[in-house]
């Protein structure tokens, strides 16, 4: 008798175990989709609110323009050259704080990886919850802080972005790369400066390694940008300092026109320290 009991509660319960698996998978794939849409939507709505526009497929029309270089590099004066253009808004270095984010969305996406399985984690688990780390959302709500914050692109600006001279921080290569996943179709300009004269400055010269380091380091930040391809430019500031004329490459890269006036009417300005 008990064994009927046991084979027909079995016989029934396979069946409604099978549906319950269906509908939770099913209800998983649902809950994928509603959160791709919640993070296409929302990367729309930080487009809007960054000042720019956006299509229906999710293309953000605001361009992103970023200068990657070291200290004493003549930086500032290039990115005061940028910024002289009509519907550019390149603004100055904030510490490197972007590169916080950056070790953040890293640290996330490693757990996420690592945590993720078959079946969700449970309140009884240590990393419940990381394996739904939403990496579109989290990527798009890091943009709009940026953007409202850090850029903060005026009316009618067409090219945001700022320069830094802090891109050590981590693997330049890696760390382009997150600036890319946050800033779509961002593009970067290397500036590099006579290292000698740099080494000189009152920032390096009591390094005794100056000239090494700041070799090393250049020729690694040479390479990320490199690797960008057409999405990367390298402009040197002895070359552009001793003859404007050579901007004419790096304006026509923008897509911009080279302004010989405004061009030389800057240079004739002392900028930073």
């Amino acid at each position: 008798m008990g064994s009927s009991l046991l084979r027909t509660a079995v016989t029934t319960a396979v069946p409604i175990l099978g549906r319950l698996v269906r509908h939770r998978d099913l209800l998983r794939i649902q809950n994928d989709r509603l959160r791709a849409e919640v993070d296409r939507l929302t990367l729309q709505l930080d487009a809007v609110r960054g000042g720019a526009t956006a299509s229906t497929d999710g293309r953000i029309d605001l361009r992103y323009l970023f200068v990657v270089t070291y200290g004493r590099s003549g930086s500032t004066l290039l990115m005061s050259l940028l910024d002289g253009t009509p519907g550019y808004c390149i603004r100055g270095e904030n510490g490197g704080v972007l590169h916080r984010l950056f070790e953040y969305h890293s640290a996330a996406l490693e757990a996420r990886v690592k945590w993720s399985g078959e079946e969700p984690l449970t309140p009884i688990h240590p990393w419940y919850g990381i394996e739904e780390y939403p990496p579109g959302l989290a990527t798009a709500r890091m943009r709009q802080l940026v953007t409202e914050t850090l850029l903060r692109p005026e009316p009618g600006t067409r090219v945001s972005g700022f320069k830094e001279i802090r891109w050590w921080q981590s693997p330049p290569d890696d760390y382009l790369g997150f600036v890319e996943t946050l800033f779509p179709g961002a593009r970067f300009v290397l500036n590099t400066r006579n290292l000698a004269d740099v080494a000189k400055s009152r920032w390096m010269a009591h390094r005794p390694n100056a000239m090494v380091d700041l070799a090393t380091l250049e020729e690694r930040l040479r390479e990320a940008v490199g690797k960008r391809g057409e999405r990367g430019y390298h402009v040197h500031f002895d070359d552009y300092v001793r003859d404007p004329s050579v901007l004419r490459g790096l304006f026509n890269w923008l897509g911009e026109e080279y302004d010989e006036e405004r061009v030389t009417r800057t240079l004739a300005v002392r900028h930073s320290f």
